[in-house]
């Protein structure tokens, strides 16, 4: 390894620079490409851009030399886009001045009389097609126009290729900038003298896997999806007979699930809430895996270990088929964890008979992508052994919700979904521990958004089974509403102290006491198509219902047969009180309904 200071010049002495077709694409935002600017521009210091890694490769005589970059792609393909820009904002007679000093640090031919050139940097599958068009300059100004850079504070998101925004970003700033300056930049960046760069070659012998390692314990950010795309490739390089036959299982196993095109691009990278964490579809997606393969341990692991669990893994496979068969249980998962772990807006509609929409929206109002990997599972063996998924899904649903009621601790779930995996009949042994009195003395107590969820589902079970009911689909955008409000003594003290059974008790502490636990029962509480005023909500039960001048009351958003039928109907044949009688039976009505379905 040999490590040496050199100026972006270097550039024009070598051939073929090419980004391993296992490395990630360019991901640099406004921000990098701003600093590193900045820094070009301050003339008061001598800017040191970093470090670049490239490994020389051995090449068949006669060809022209080739080097892999290891490590600083995101650099290297700023700084040759930068020049570009800058090049294309000269005028006509100053680029044929400079066009012999960018011709070779942008192009190469495989001989000197050969007169097809070649993009000097070949990049991976997702941006090649990208930086070949702005380095050729072949964006028409339509293209160029349509192109929209994304801000830094993410106000303004863009669809477009980060290879694309780059080349915009810069362009419009050299168009505003003095021509003094550009023309000096232009001379800085081509100045031999200056030694911006550390260049550290390695020859073929040299492991470049080590080096990826060194790289990231150091602070350069790879991913740990990055590190294991690399650790399997490698780990192929070593084992497959022939590189093409590597690139062969890259691009079916690898390039055709995650970076086929920049929609599956944005999809792994795309991130979810899970718990109090933020990850992304790729982190998620290899945490599962290593879970189902049962090489990550969630009793013994934490997800800073993947990784190296990984790479331990990976490291067992001593066969072309060992690592093409677990290449292919990637992708397959993959397919099935973007085809199958749902995900919900305020827009989607849902209905009751679609049981896997029912136990992804249930999961994710709870915040629950423990089960992921169990899930996955199930498909996946669905799949392989034409074994139907539904009745462990739907008693996976059960569990978790009879759980979420009776208030069980979640903590256990990462050891559940390992058992389950394992032994099928844990599940069924984990759902006989949570018995109806459990679940019905959550009821009488239950959180304001569990109860949401399960009043939502009440509701469209009621709609399934009408078959008067034309409408059964519904969004989950409704506002929860306690009948008998939180803060009751103001308006509510006429009402009459009463047991579960409509018998009347002193008030005394224990009657106040008693009333506290119905205000928080399922039976007490609605959903609304809006939120009532917010000075109507405390008034007596009468005045709730009909409203008050322009306040409208709970009648004008009684749109769901959980509030119409049940308190809206009775209501208008005069059962004009709302007491603990009221609440008790109305929360056995819905307990029944809750057993029905959980």
């Amino acid at each position: 390894m040999k490590a040496n200071e050199k100026s972006l010049l270097f550039l024009a002495t070598e051939s073929a620079i090419k980004i391993p077709f296992f490395q990630r694409g360019y991901v640099w935002n406004r921000n990098n490409w701003n600093d590193l600017l900045e820094d070009l521009l301050d003339t008061k210091k001598n800017a040191f851009l970093g470090s670049l890694i490239l490994k020389q490769q051995t090449v068949v005589s006669g060809e022209p030399k080739e080097v892999l970059v290891i490590d600083g792609q995101q650099r290297l393909t700023t700084l040759s886009i930068m020049l570009r820009a800058l090049y294309d904002s000269f005028t006509s007679e100053q680029q044929q001045t400079c066009f012999n000093l960018l011709y070779p640090m942008l192009f190469y031919k495989k001989s000197p009389l050969d007169r097809q050139d070649y993009v000097k940097i070949a990049h991976s599958r997702v941006d090649a097609e990208h930086f070949e068009r702005v380095i050729r300059e072949q964006l028409s100004e339509e293209e160029y126009a349509s192109i929209v850079v994304a801000d830094s504070e993410g106000k303004t998101r863009s669809a477009d290729s980060k290879i694309l925004q780059c080349y915009k970003f810069y362009r419009e700033i050299f168009t505003k900038m003095e021509e003094a300056v550009r023309a000096d930049l232009f001379g800085r960046l081509l100045d031999g003298n200056r030694k911006i760069l550390v260049v550290i070659d390695l020859d073929d012998t040299e492991d470049e896997q080590a080096i990826f390692d060194t790289i990231n314990s150091a602070g350069v950010r790879l991913s740990g999806a990055d590190i294991i795309k690399n650790a399997l490739f490698q780990r192929a390089l070593q084992v497959y007979p022939s590189d093409k036959e590597v690139v062969a299982s890259y691009e079916k196993y690898w390039n055709a699930v995650f970076s086929v095109d920049e929609d599956a691009v944005r999809f792994w990278e795309a991130q979810r809430l899970t718990g109090r964490l933020i990850r992304d579809n790729m982190e998620l997606l290899l945490h599962a895996v290593a879970v189902i393969k049962s090489f990550f341990d969630p009793e013994l692991h934490t997800l800073s270990d993947i990784p190296d669990l990984y790479k331990k893994h990976i490291a067992s496979l001593d066969s072309q088929a060992q690592i093409e068969g677990f290449l292919g249980e990637i992708a397959m998962y993959a397919r099935l964890y973007r085809e199958k772990i749902l995900i919900f807006d305020r827009t989607t509609l849902f209905r009751f008979d679609d049981d896997e929409q029912r136990l992804f929206h249930i999961l994710n109002r709870n915040d629950i992508s423990t089960f992921h990997p169990y899930i996955l599972h199930l498909y996946y063996q669905e799949v392989q052994h034409h074994s139907s998924p539904k009745d462990r899904l739907r008693k996976l649903e059960r569990l978790i919700v009879r759980r979420m009621v009776a208030r069980q601790e979640v903590k256990s779930y990462n050891k559940m979904c390992k058992d389950f995996i394992s032994n099928p009949s844990a599940l069924d042994a984990k759902l006989a521990e949570v018995d109806d009195r459990s679940v019905a003395d959550g009821l009488r107590s239950i959180a304001n958004k569990d109860a949401a969820l399960i009043l939502f589902w009440i509701e469209l079970k009621r709609r399934h089974d009408d078959r008067k009911q034309s409408v059964e689909e519904l969004k989950y955008n409704y506002s929860l509403e306690h009948l008998m409000p939180q803060k009751w003594e103001e308006y509510w003290r006429s009402v009459a102290f009463v047991d579960d059974a409509g018998n009347m008790l002193p008030e005394d502490e224990e009657a106040v006491k008693h009333r506290q636990r119905c205000i928080y029962s399922l039976g007490n509480m609605t959903l609304l198509n809006s939120s009532l005023n917010t000075s109507l909500r405390n008034y007596d039960f009468e005045r709730k219902i009909t409203g008050e001048g322009r306040k409208k009351g709970i009648r004008a958003y009684a749109d769901l047969s959980i509030t119409r039928d049940d308190i809206l109907v009775p209501f208008e044949r005069g059962e004009k009180i709302w007491n603990e009688r009221s609440i008790a039976e109305r929360t056995r009505r819905l307990t029944e309904e809750f057993l029905q379905i959980w």
